[in-house]
C-alpha cells in the first residue's frame, strides 16, 4: 500500500480557504438580502454560534467584496452550478465600491 503525502503548498491552501469562505460568505449574503436576519445578527452568529473568529460579513469586508464576487464567479462559470450563483448583494456592493459595515 502506498503512502500518501501531505500537500504542503500554501498557495494551495490558501486558495482552498478562501474558495470555502466565499462559499459561506455568499450564503450569509443572501441571508441578508432575503432579510432573513440584520448584517449583525447574522455576524454575531457565526461568532457565538459556530465560534467563527469572526462574522463572515465582516470577514467580506476584510478579503474585499470585490475578491469574493471575483471567486464566486470563476466558480460559477466553471461549475455552473447554483450554489456558486453570487447573492445580488455582493454585485451591488460591489458596483457601489461599499462594504456590508
Amino acid at each position: 500500500m502506498t503512502e500518501k503525502k501531505i500537500n504542503t503548498n500554501r498557495e494551495e491552501g490558501k486558495k482552498i480557504v478562501l474558495r470555502v469562505l466565499s462559499m459561506l460568505i455568499n450564503e450569509a449574503a443572501d441571508a441578508l438580502f432575503l432579510n432573513i436576519a440584520s448584517k449583525e445578527d447574522i455576524d454575531l452568529a457565526m461568532t457565538r454560534g459556530v465560534n467563527y473568529p469572526k462574522g463572515l460579513l465582516s470577514w467580506a469586508d476584510e478579503i474585499g467584496i470585490d475578491n469574493i464576487l471575483k471567486i464566486l464567479k470563476e466558480l460559477n462559470n466553471k461549475y455552473c452550478e447554483d450554489r456558486y450563483r453570487p447573492s445580488p448583494i455582493l454585485a451591488q456592493l460591489s458596483s457601489e465600491n461599499k462594504t456590508f459595515f
